[in-house]
């Protein structure tokens, strides 16, 4: 059955699936907050937040890093990768499901890798020192970022062809 996909077929079941990941992830418990047992709200259940939940709040923390600018108030130093993780999700929605040329997907499946480590410096570091923090990854984060890399499997796959294709030329001629 899997014998006659052809690279271009794998890729595209790849981002297929990497779909259907990434959508699920909302549903799922991305991460825990240890401080959320010390509050009732609508955006946690049994301690944790879903994806959907993950996304408001991280795309919310742009308004407060604008803010920042403007007033007197200092941002904790893993606030920027807060926000930064926040926006990883709009771009993969823009570019990698509904619009973008390829060479605006390409240039996004390039920085995705470094952008999806954004969020690991928020669960290691609470306020200003490194150490463990509020924040845990769970099923759901774990879910989402495989889905976001599954959905530029295309963009990879091309990139990767188009290095190999250079390396065997240059190893002919030597």
């Amino acid at each position: 059955m899997f014998n006659d996909l052809d690279s271009n077929d794998f890729a595209k079941l790849a981002r297929l699936v990497g779909i259907v990941l990434f959508v699920a992830s909302f549903f799922l418990p991305a991460v825990t907050d240890h401080y959320a047992m010390s509050r009732a709200d609508y955006l946690t259940v049994n301690d944790a937040y879903h994806g959907w939940a993950c996304v408001g709040l991280t795309l919310y923390g742009t308004v407060g890093l604008i803010g920042s600018f403007f007033g007197p108030n200092r941002l904790e130093g893993t606030f920027l990768f807060f926000v930064i993780s926040g926006w990883i999700t709009p771009l993969v929605i823009v570019f990698g499901i509904f619009l973008g040329s390829n060479k605006a997907k390409r240039r996004v499946a390039k920085i995705l890798p470094l952008l999806l480590i954004a969020p690991w410096p928020v669960f290691a570091a609470p306020n200003t020192g490194w150490g463990p923090g509020p924040f845990r990854p769970l099923i759901g984060h774990y879910v989402w970022t495989l889905g976001c890399l599954l959905i530029f499997t295309p963009q990879y796959a091309k990139m990767l062809s188009v290095t190999s294709k250079e390396g065997d030329e240059a190893s002919d001629e030597g």
